[in-house]
C-alpha cells in the first residue's frame, strides 16, 4: 500500500511538472501558432491521458498557453488600435514614479473608439506635462497613440517586449490629450498609505519603510537599486516568502495563545493574507501566500505533502490563472529560490551553510539575469536576514496594525524603525561604494564559470563522469581564438552606434540617443554590450556630428569608462578632416569627410573607412547627396564590402553614384522599427536591390554582427525573428488580415 501511494504521488508530481513545462515551452516558440490548433492538441491530450500521462499533461499546458495568448491579444487583431490616434477609456491600475516630467501609467482599457473590450487589455501609457497624472483606481478618457510591445535586440540589453507581456501588458503608448477624469473612491489600502505618508513624511528612511510595508518601491533611487544589486539583498525589499512566512509565524504564535490548534492556523493565514494585500499582491507575494495556504490546509487536514509537491502545485495554480507568468523573470527567481531551499533543506544545516549553498545554486541564474556576481552577498545576508526576521519586520508589522487601529501610536514605532534603518542603509551604501562587491562578468567569464561548475558536478557524480569530455570540448571552443576584427551595428532605435573590435580593443562610432524619460542608449545598449564582451575602455570614441541620435551619450560614456582618443564632434576633441590617417592595431583608419570641419549639419558628418587591407567597412553618418557627390569627385578610395547607408536610408542619400563607388556586398540601414520618417525609403531599398546588395535593417533584424573571414564578411547569427513575443509588432509591417496576423 505504501509503495502504491509513493507511485501515485510520483505520477501526480510528474503530471504537474509536465503541465508547467508545456506552458513554459512558449518561451521558445518561434511564432504563435494558429488559434485553431488547440483543437487537435486537446484531442491528443485527452487520447493520451491514460497511456502517456506526462505527454498529455505537457500538451494540455501548450493548449492552455496558446488559447490564453490568443485571447489576450485578440483586441490587437480585431481593432485598428495601432493605425492612428484613438479615443480610449481606461481605469488606472498602477502609477510608476514621475521622472523628468513623465509618469508611467499601467491602465486597463475598457473602451476604444467607443467599442467595449473584453478581455480588458493592460496598456503602459506615458503621461507628459505639468498636470498631475491620474491615480490608481481613477477612470479617464483620453486620446492616445498605441503600439504593440517591441524591444531593442542587442546582447545584454533589457528585453522590454518580454517584460511587458510578463506583466500582462499587450500595448504601450502615450497620451496626446485628456478628455475627462473621474477620481476613484479612496480604498482602505490607499487610506492606510496616506496615513503612512503623513506619519513618516519627516523620516529619512520613509522610502525603505514604504517598500517593506506596502511594496511601493517607487521612492528608491537608482543609487539604492545599485546598492541592493551590489550586495545581493534585493530580495529583502521584494515582499515574498521570507516576509510572508515570518508574518504567518507571528500569526501562528498569536493564535496558539488561545489554546486552539485551528485558531493558530487561521490566524497565520489571515495575517499573511493581510500583509500580502497591504503589499499589493506582487508575483512573489502571490506565490508565497499560495504555498502557505496549501501548507496550512494540509496541516489542518492532517495530510503530508513534500515540499516538491507544494511547489509544483503552487506553480500549476499560478500558471493556470496567468500562463504569461513564465515570461516574468521574477517568477522564475522566486520559484528557483524555493526549489534551491528545498534541495538544501534535508538534514540539519547551519544558517551560514544554508545561505552559502543557496548562493551557489542560484549563482548561474544571477549571472545570466544580471551579468555579474556579488562577493558580499552571503555575509551580508547572514547578518540582514536574522535582523529583518527578528526585529525589523515584526516592528513594521506592529506599526502597520497601529495605522489601522490607532494611527497616533504608529508614529513612535516608525520613528524607532527610522533610527534603525538610517544607519543601516548608510552602512550598506558605504559597503557598496567603497568595497565595490559587484563584479560584472563577460559572456566568456560566465561561460567558463558555468562549465567549471558542471565539470565539478560531473566529476563528483560517478554516473556523470562521462559528461566531462564534452564539457572539456566546450571549454576548448570558448578558448579558441576569435576573428581578427568584428563590426557590430547596434540596434539603438532611430539612431546610430557602431562598435568595431579587435580582441579586447574597441572603437565606438556614435552613441545613440537620450530621451526625456531618462532612458538612454548608453545604459540600455552600449554599456551592457561592452560588459558582456569584457571591454572596459575605448581606444576611440568617434562622434560623426551633433545630432542627438548620434551624439547624445558622448559625455556620459566618457564619464563611465576611459576613452583614449576623442574624434569628431567633441568640444575639445580632434575634429574630423578628410585625409586624416591613423593606424589602430592591425587596422587602418581613413577619414574621408568633411574637407574642413565646419559645423553640425548632416553634411558635416565624419565619413570613416576602416580596413585591414583586404576587408573594409565605410561609416557614413548622415551625409546627403551633395556631400556624396563631392566625396566621389575627390576620387578617394571608398570601396568597402560593408556599408552603413547614409542618413539611415533617407531618400536624400544613397545615390546610385555612391553605391557604385563603394560597391558593397552588404548594406545596413540603421532605422528604428516603425519610425515616423519611413526610413529606409522604398526608393533607396530599390536602388540597393538593383545593385545586387544584401540589405539589413536594425529595426527589423536587431543588432547586426559581422566578423572578418578572409576577404569577405561573415554574418554572425541571424538577429530577429527570435521568439514570438519579439515579433508582435512585425504584423504591422507585413500586413494584417482577419485570419491570423500573428501566425
Amino acid at each position: 500500500m505504501a509503495l502504491l501511494q509513493v507511485r501515485n504521488t510520483y505520477r501526480m508530481d510528474k503530471r504537474l511538472f509536465f503541465f508547467c513545462a508545456g506552458i513554459a515551452s512558449c518561451l521558445w516558440w518561434p511564432w504563435l501558432p494558429a488559434r485553431e490548433l488547440w483543437i487537435p492538441l486537446a484531442i491528443l491530450s485527452v487520447a493520451g491521458g491514460q497511456t502517456r500521462p506526462a505527454a498529455a499533461a505537457f500538451m494540455l499546458g501548450v493548449v492552455w498557453v496558446l488559447c490564453f495568448s490568443h485571447w489576450q491579444l485578440s483586441w490587437l487583431q480585431t481593432t485598428d488600435a495601432m493605425d492612428r490616434s484613438q479615443i480610449m477609456t481606461a481605469r488606472v491600475l498602477e502609477v510608476q514614479p514621475r521622472q523628468d516630467g513623465v509618469s508611467r501609467l499601467i491602465v486597463g482599457l475598457t473602451h476604444l473608439q467607443g467599442q467595449a473590450l473584453s478581455p480588458r487589455p493592460r496598456v503602459l501609457l506615458s503621461w507628459y506635462g505639468e498636470n498631475p497624472s491620474p491615480q490608481p483606481g481613477d477612470r479617464f478618457s483620453a486620446i492616445t497613440q498605441l503600439s504593440p510591445p517591441h524591444s531593442l535586440l542587442n546582447p545584454g540589453s533589457f528585453n522590454s517586449a518580454r517584460w511587458l507581456l510578463g506583466q500582462g501588458i499587450t500595448a504601450r503608448g502615450y497620451i496626446t490629450g485628456t478628455l475627462a477624469i473621474s477620481p476613484a473612491r479612496t480604498g482602505l489600502r490607499q487610506q492606510l498609505l496616506h496615513r503612512f505618508n503623513l506619519s513618516t513624511h519627516s523620516l529619512a528612511s520613509q522610502a525603505w519603510l514604504r517598500a517593506l510595508s506596502f511594496g511601493e518601491r517607487s521612492g528608491l533611487t537608482s543609487d539604492d537599486w545599485t546598492m541592493l544589486r551590489a550586495l545581493g539583498v534585493s530580495h529583502l525589499f521584494a515582499i515574498s516568502g521570507l516576509h510572508i512566512g515570518l508574518v504567518a509565524g507571528l500569526g501562528w504564535l498569536a493564535g496558539r495563545l488561545t489554546g486552539h490548534y485551528t485558531t493558530g492556523l487561521v490566524a497565520a493565514l489571515l495575517l499573511a493574507a493581510g500583509y500580502a494585500w497591504l503589499a499589493g499582491f506582487g508575483v512573489a507575494t502571490q506565490r508565497a501566500l499560495l504555498m502557505l495556504a496549501l501548507w496550512l490546509g494540509l496541516l489542518w487536514w492532517g495530510r503530508f505533502w513534500s515540499g516538491r509537491r507544494i511547489l509544483l502545485s503552487t506553480m500549476t495554480l499560478l500558471l493556470a490563472v496567468n500562463p504569461w507568468l513564465v515570461l516574468n523573470l521574477g517568477f522564475w527567481m522566486s520559484v528557483l529560490a524555493v526549489a534551491a531551499l528545498l534541495a538544501l533543506a534535508g538534514g540539519r544545516r547551519s544558517l551560514w551553510r544554508l545561505q552559502l549553498g543557496l548562493g551557489l545554486l542560484l549563482l548561474p541564474l544571477v549571472m545570466l539575469l544580471f551579468g555579474g556576481v556579488s562577493s558580499l552577498s552571503v555575509p551580508v545576508n547572514l547578518i540582514l536576514i536574522p535582523l529583518f526576521s527578528l526585529l525589523l519586520i515584526p516592528l513594521l508589522l506592529v506599526a502597520c496594525c497601529l495605522l489601522l487601529l490607532w494611527p497616533p501610536l504608529a508614529a513612535p514605532v516608525f520613528s524607532l524603525l527610522n533610527s534603525l534603518f538610517t544607519p543601516l542603509m548608510s552602512a550598506l551604501h558605504w559597503l557598496a561604494a567603497y568595497l565595490s562587491p559587484w563584479a560584472e562578468l563577460s559572456a566568456f567569464a560566465q561561460g567558463m564559470i558555468l562549465l567549471l561548475m558542471l565539470l565539478s558536478l560531473a566529476l563528483l557524480l560517478p554516473a556523470g563522469r562521462w559528461l566531462a569530455l564534452p564539457l572539456v570540448w566546450l571549454a576548448g571552443l570558448l578558448l579558441w581564438p576569435g576573428p581578427s576584427w568584428q563590426v557590430r551595428v547596434l540596434d539603438v532605435g532611430q539612431g546610430l552606434s557602431v562598435l568595431v573590435t579587435q580582441g579586447e580593443r574597441a572603437l565606438l562610432y556614435d552613441t545613440g540617443n537620450r530621451f526625456p524619460s531618462g532612458f538612454n542608449m548608453a545604459d540600455g545598449v552600449i554599456l551592457p554590450l561592452l560588459a558582456r564582451l569584457g571591454i572596459s575602455k575605448l581606444d576611440y570614441l568617434i562622434i560623426s556630428h551633433e545630432d542627438s541620435d548620434h551624439s547624445a551619450n558622448r559625455h556620459y560614456l566618457a564619464s563611465r569608462l576611459p576613452v583614449a582618443k576623442r574624434w569628431g564632434a567633441w568640444p575639445h576633441g580632434m575634429p574630423c578632416r578628410a585625409g586624416q590617417l591613423r593606424q589602430w592595431g592591425r587596422l587602418r583608419l581613413e577619414m574621408h569627410w568633411p574637407v574642413s570641419p565646419s559645423g553640425h549639419r548632416n553634411n558635416d558628418s565624419c565619413v570613416l573607412r576602416i580596413t585591414d587591407g583586404r576587408l573594409a567597412v565605410l561609416l557614413t553618418g548622415d551625409i546627403e547627396r551633395r556631400a556624396e557627390q563631392v566625396l566621389i569627385s575627390r576620387k578617394t578610395r571608398l570601396q568597402a564590402q560593408l556599408l552603413l547607408s547614409p542618413h539611415h536610408g533617407s531618400v536624400s542619400s544613397s545615390s546610385a553614384a555612391l553605391i557604385e563607388a563603394v560597391s558593397p556586398a552588404w548594406v545596413v540601414h540603421t532605422a528604428g522599427f516603425g519610425n515616423r520618417w519611413g526610413f529606409p525609403a522604398e526608393e533607396v531599398l530599390a536602388r540597393y536591390q538593383a545593385a545586387g546588395v544584401h540589405q539589413l535593417i536594425t529595426g527589423q533584424d536587431g543588432m547586426i554582427h559581422f566578423a572578418a573571414s578572409g576577404d569577405q564578411w561573415r554574418r554572425v547569427g541571424q538577429g530577429r525573428p527570435g521568439p514570438w513575443y519579439q515579433q508582435l509588432a512585425a504584423w504591422r509591417e507585413t500586413g494584417r488580415n482577419a485570419v491570423g496576423p500573428l501566425e
